[in-house]
């Protein structure tokens, strides 16, 4: 194994849990800054928290793009990106290893 292949080895198994960390902060933080500012009543605040901490990856990224009160071309960019910069290092780390 190269050092590029082990690199992108590295960073395709990293790079999820850095995307994930990513929504579920940006997630939490809306719906606490809409739940202070009397936008999101309480029994959806507690019910979108719960389904982003307990169904992580869907409930963070259907947050972000479909509720939140960010932009929707924003929440679907940071959705989208997130899964799209995970699948090119993924066919990248593919590659360099079935090249190999």
């Amino acid at each position: 194994m190269g050092a590029v292949e082990v690199f992108l080895g590295l960073y395709a198994t990293a790079l999820p849990f850095a995307v994930l960390a990513a929504w579920l902060a940006l997630s939490l933080w809306d719906i606490a800054r809409r739940s202070t500012d009397d936008e999101l009543g309480r029994g959806p605040a507690i019910g979108w928290t719960l389904g982003v901490l307990f169904v992580p990856v869907i409930g963070a990224a259907g947050y972000l793009a479909g509720a939140s009160s960010l932009p929707r071309w924003l929440g679907a960019t940071v959705v989208a990106g997130g899964i799209g910069a995970y699948l090119v290092i993924l066919a990248l780390a593919g590659g360099f290893s079935a090249a190999g």
